[in-house]
């Protein structure tokens, strides 16, 4: 038996107070395909400046009657200190691949958040908030939602133009079972376009409906995120972006394997390496298709020292009409440059084609407008499908 995750989504911190909850109740929802009689959940501080402080947390599912209470050194309110992580007691609950289910934290004080977990594509894990305690409450007398997101207190978020497709939530972000050996785990590594999960949403379908109880799938992916450097610094800002993470050639290890034992890796990744210089440093030249390609190396020889098989995704196209004629150019020798090597299938074990199938072959530079949320850079939930369906399940699964 091994202990593995049914749900991941990594932490992202902020680096200043962004949301807060006051008496609210946070309902996170998730299709689960592992069978095991015993989970845990990892409560997590992590980036955080501020102490967390749950009051009760709860595990149960969509249309069950019995709720079970999550206790950290068997008490039921827990108190994290900052960038504090730690796994709940061992819950005896009982799961089956196709139950769905929910992780409740009531939230009885007034609670600061400087660092989330958030996602944005419907159909998959979804986030409700619900004002009181009603960690214990069924389907049927949970009240009204006051909506996906708690209260937005920063600038960053408000001016996100996602904000009305993103899905917060905070104090855990993963929820692990014990399972038998065989039970796989694929992940997810990425940007945004990882992140977002239009495109695992719709492959975690496909996944869960082809080998029920024998896998699951993970997203360790992060908005904004670049392969080879660290979180862009914007110029016109005055200051980093610390949410975009850490460069993925540096973070993958450990957001991948650190806490699994991951069997496959699916990656795509490099659209902000090549966007981000041009689009927010107020460069003249942008990272070089080269240097793209020596982190992918990096990142096949990471993945098979671990034991596990990595599989790319080409990068998809971003042009825009709103930008400089002369970004594109700059884009497109990069990004082909990258797409090049991965088509060669040099050092890994597998990719698949998602640039062929979302461009937009009368406009080149461009994704088909049908297939994107209508910034020409980040799949909707037609791109996100047609990307899934790309995916050769049976080679993944192995």
């Amino acid at each position: 038996m091994k202990w593995l995750s049914t749900f991941k989504y990594l932490k992202i911190g902020y680096g200043e107070n962004i949301a807060l909850a006051d008496n609210l109740t946070q309902r996170v929802s998730f299709d689960n395909n592992v069978d095991a009689d015993r989970v845990r959940v990892r409560f997590t501080n992590r980036y955080s400046k501020n102490e967390l402080r749950i009051a009760k947390a709860t595990i149960t599912k969509e249309g069950a009657s019995k709720i079970s209470s999550i206790t950290l050194d068997g008490k039921e309110e827990i108190k994290l200190g900052p960038d504090e992580v730690v796994f709940s007691d061992e819950v005896d609950y009982k799961i089956s691949a196709g139950d769905r289910l929910v992780i409740s934290i009531y939230y009885k004080d007034r609670q600061e958040m400087d660092s989330i977990c958030c996602f944005w594509s419907d159909g998959g894990a979804e986030v409700n908030y619900y004002e009181g305690d009603v960690t214990e409450a069924d389907e049927n007398s949970l009240g009204a939602s006051k909506g996906t997101l708690p209260e937005i207190t920063s600038d960053i978020l408000r001016d996100d133009a996602n904000i009305g497709m993103m899905k917060i939530f905070s104090g855990f972000d993963i929820v692990q079972a014990l399972a038998d050996d065989d039970t796989k785990v694929i992940a997810a590594f990425g940007d945004s376009i990882t992140h977002m999960s239009f495109y695992t949403n719709a492959l975690q379908k496909r996944l869960y409906k082809a080998y029920p109880g024998k896998l699951s799938l993970i997203n360790c992916g992060i908005g904004g995120n670049r392969l080879v450097d660290d979180a862009t610094y914007v110029k016109a800002a005055g200051k980093q972006l610390v949410l975009f993470g850490k460069a993925g050639v540096d973070r993958f290890e450990e957001d991948v394997f650190g806490i699994d034992e991951v069997d496959t890796v699916l990656t795509l990744i490099g659209i902000n390496d090549i966007m981000h210089p041009l689009f927010l440093e107020d460069k003249e030249e942008t990272t070089s298709g080269e240097d793209i390609v020596n982190g992918y190396k990096k990142i096949a020889a990471l993945a098979h020292d671990n034991g596990a098989e990595i599989y790319f995704g080409t990068i998809t196209p971003c042009g825009n009409d709103e930008y400089p004629d002369w970004w594109l150019p700059k884009f497109e020798a990069s990004r082909n440059k990258a797409n090049e090597w991965i088509r060669s299938g040099e050092l890994i074990d597998g990719f698949f084609d998602f640039d062929k199938e979302l461009r937009n072959d009368n406009k080149p530079g461009y994704m088909k407008d049908d297939c994107n949320i209508g910034d020409g850079l980040h799949p909707n939930t037609e791109g996100g499908r047609r990307m899934a369906d790309l995916v050769d399940i049976k080679a993944i699964v192995g």
